[in-house]
């Protein structure tokens, strides 16, 4: 579930506030203030209509996962992606064409949209479980990137390859989107066209009062203020936005906190995708929650506010009442929670939602009697172990904080506003600190204040007892029937004669429970291209007929039709450059031998006649070379071949002939 963040609103005729909290500060807000939540929370924000949801039904952390798949769907909301994040989309155009080798349907192509406003950048695409960089894609992908300009021009190459499918006027203005040119190889892509995500560096429009500049930031406060202006936002005007309550929270945001392993970071960065399919209030939640604090609206503005110590603002006093003082002392049993477990999303993990380690006071699991007492919370636009954990202890912290307080005050109290600090001094009360969560003007003359306590306590962050090792999640092996591994090994039957009428080949099984069997085919030295041996074959070597060096491939094939890479055994190149001379007692042969071979074969004849040559028992593995044990005057012609780490033979090279000395 998300964090708690719960409207809190209070009114009196058409004056009111609202707010929109980060923490869970509101369930400690007595019955009066819930109804008055109840009537403005209807009337300032709205509720969202029913629409065909973006995604399947699931928590909200199978939500955020499922926004780095590309799906393909009739009606789809547009996305908000804001910091840096793996994102994918809905799939808005898919077409084949003809490839560069002819084949009919060798090219596909598609139009994945990523965001619903311009970004900053898309960096690496990622194509399954594979970067586009791959050396298994070379040749294979083409991916044209579109930042969402609002004059942004149509794709030329969708154009130009797509037959008027895609013409100049499908410009996509305004929102960014990968359109892609894929070459279907079984070897890269066996399951069919992949799943398409980049990392992408979202809105980049965003305003900061601070210096004037528009660009990118993963401010929270400056990001929840670009959706709040925005115009699939909440459509406000920035005159509507106190800016010194904005400029106070992002320079919370931006102060830098220390990290256990020596390292810094600022305090609050909002980094993930929202769909609008969630509505108003919960996009801005999750902004919020993000930055541990609250959306308040009053007197129709905003006043963004980021989770920090709030100094006394002013006294409560018993001088200032004018009616009756509402006390809770606790929280009931119910609202109460010692532990906390939370999700966020790890880059290191390839962006998915992760499990922050769980915290769980000591001290306050002794005073539940003993119970454990967990409240789970997604906070799925945080991306820093450190700083999911620092939400987590204020989460905490705040909810065992439990006195609360409604008070009936004088109109002094217009001083004060929702959010604000103060120090609650009243008779026969021990003093504390305290938040205004509740503001109410009422009729008679006077404001109503519901106050929740809130000391400095709450924020109190030391890395070196308070941060906790994320450790690493066990590895969970699930099957994939659309993946399967190439052969280990291939090797070949390494001839021992000039003249041979087949080769045999052999290579390593593939453990898999999908194996169907394996492909295998063959391309002698003189023919240019593959021909296939056999499909399906159960057996693990074959004999192929070939009366000249011969090039083998040998495949996996899994039942569901997937396909593995080809394990090769190629016709090594032959020696170069061969001479011989004659030396005491033998024949020195010289020459060039490729690189990556393990040794030579050499035959030999006393004639220039190749079908009369033998081969000698000896190997060399480099030149020059002497064929030894030769009586004066002997004369031989030789032939030479390399051999292969697979076994494989190459063309035989001479003949060159010398007389020994």
């Amino acid at each position: 579930m998300p964090a708690a963040v719960p409207l809190i609103a209070v009114v009196a005729g058409a004056v009111g506030s609202a707010a929109v909290g980060g923490g869970i500060i509101g369930a400690i807000v007595g019955a009066g203030a819930a109804i008055g939540v109840s009537l403005i929370g209807g009337a300032i924000f709205p509720q969202k209509k029913p629409r065909p949801p973006a995604f399947s039904g699931g928590s909200t952390a199978q939500e955020a996962q499922q926004r780095t798949q590309s799906f393909r769907q009739p009606i789809a909301e547009h996305q908000i992606v804001l910091g840096r994040a793996k994102v994918s989309g809905p799939i808005v155009f898919l077409h084949s064409s003809t490839d560069d080798e002819g084949r009919a349907d060798g090219f596909f192509h598609m139009v994945v949209v990523l965001a619903g406003h311009r970004v900053r950048a898309i960096g690496e695409v990622v194509l399954g479980d594979k970067a586009e960089t791959d050396p298994a894609f070379a040749g294979l992908v083409r991916v044209d990137r579109h930042l969402g300009q609002p004059d942004q021009a149509a794709n030329g190459n969708l154009i130009a390859e797509t037959g008027g499918k895609w013409t100049e006027h499908h410009r996509g203005r305004g929102r960014a989107y990968l359109a892609l040119r894929l070459k279907l190889r079984p070897e890269a892509f066996p399951s069919g066209p992949p799943n398409v995500a980049a990392i992408v560096e979202g809105a980049d429009t965003i305003l900061d009062p601070r210096t004037g500049a528009i660009g990118w930031s993963d401010n929270p406060a400056l990001c929840l203020a670009w959706y709040l202006t925005a115009p699939f936002g909440w459509k406000a005007a920035w005159e509507d936005i106190d800016l010194p309550a904005l400029i106070a929270a992002a320079n919370i945001c931006d102060e830098i906190v220390g990290r256990k392993d020596g390292t810094a970071e600022r305090r609050y960065t909002v980094n993930g995708t929202l769909s609008l399919a969630e509505g108003k209030i919960e996009i801005t939640r999750k902004i919020v929650a993000s930055m541990a604090g609250v959306l308040v609206v009053s007197g129709g503005r905003f006043f963004i506010h980021a989770g920090a110590p709030a100094l006394p603002a002013a006294n409560v006093t018993s001088g200032e009442l004018r009616g009756a003082v509402t006390v809770q002392g606790s929280r009931p049993r119910r609202d109460l929670f010692n532990g906390v477990r939370a999700v966020y999303v790890d880059p290191a993990k390839n962006w998915q939602p992760t499990d922050a380690p769980p915290l769980l006071a000591a001290n306050y699991v002794t005073e539940d009697g003993g119970e454990q007492i967990y409240r789970d919370l997604d906070f799925l636009l945080t991306t820093s172990p450190s700083t999911v954990q620092r939400l987590m202890k204020i989460e905490l912290e705040r909810n065992r904080r439990q006195r609360a307080v409604s008070v009936q005050l004088n109109l002094s109290a217009l001083r004060l506003r929702p959010w604000d600090g103060v120090l609650v001094d009243l008779d026969r009360l021990t003093p504390f600190p305290a938040r205004v969560v509740g503001w109410r003007l009422a009729p008679e003359g006077g404001v109503d204040l519901t106050l929740a306590e809130e000391d400095a306590a709450v924020w109190d962050w030391n890395p070196a007892t308070d941060e906790r090792a994320t450790g690493d999640s066990p590895s969970v092996v699930l099957p994939q029937p659309g993946v399967i591994a190439a052969p280990a090994t291939i090797a070949v039957e390494t001839p021992q004669a000039v003249a041979f009428a087949a080769l045999s080949i052999a290579w390593t099984p593939v453990g898999s429970a999908y194996l169907a069997g394996y492909e295998v085919e063959f391309r002698p030295a003189s023919v240019a291209l593959w021909q296939g041996f056999a499909g399906g074959v159960s057996a693990i070597s074959a004999t192929i007929p070939t009366a000249e060096p011969t090039a083998f491939r040998v495949r996996a094939q899994a039942r569901s039709g997937a396909v593995s890479g080809w394990r090769e055994a190629l016709v090594p190149s032959p020696p170069t450059g061969l001479t011989a001379i004659g030396v005491a007692g033998g024949i020195q042969v010289s020459g060039s031998v490729p690189g990556g071979l393990t040794h030579l074969q050499v035959f030999e004849a006393p004639t220039n006649e190749l079908a009369a040559a033998t081969k000698l028992p000896a190997e060399p593995t480099a030149l020059p070379w002497t064929r030894a044990g030769l009586a004066t005057g002997q004369a031989r012609w030789l032939w030479l071949r390399t051999v292969s780490p697979e076994g494989n033979v190459s063309a035989l090279a001479g003949p060159v002939t010398a007389t020994a000395l």
